[in-house]
């Protein structure tokens, strides 16, 4: 992928060793600039907004504000902003509701290949790819 700028991302997950664990390895990709974290899906819109992300890693189940809940908070707010969500279980309520609204869903692992190319297809069309 040739790229002038990396894809901002924004990451949000109740874990914080987590989410430095997916930074250090989204880091080392050149195509991607973590630019801001989040614990709730309401600091990952507050984050989304104000860091201008292209692109969110979002945990689906998170106290207060749920990625659920994110996710339809973001598609009023930030239309354009590619989100992916990130999970360590996703039984089939899950996988058909992200499939319906249209969210690439990617399960936990320790592999960051899986998460990184689905951060990368859910891109604005507009990035400058």
């Amino acid at each position: 992928m040739t790229s002038s700028a990396p894809l901002r991302v924004v990451i949000a997950d109740d874990e914080p060793d987590l989410r430095l664990l997916l930074r250090m390895q989204l880091d080392r990709h050149q195509d991607f600039d973590v630019v801001g974290e989040a614990a709730d899906g309401s600091q990952a819109v507050d984050q989304v907004l104000s860091t201008a992300a292209q692109v969110v890693v979002m945990d689906l189940l998170m106290p207060g504000t749920s990625g659920f809940e994110a996710i339809a908070m973001l598609a009023e707010q930030a239309p354009t902003v590619g989100i992916v969500a990130y999970t360590a279980v996703a039984g089939d309520f899950v996988r058909t509701e992200m499939k319906r609204i249209g969210v690439e869903l990617v399960l936990k692992s320790g592999d960051v290949g899986p998460l990184a190319d689905a951060l990368r297809r859910a891109a604005p069309a507009s990035v400058d790819r």
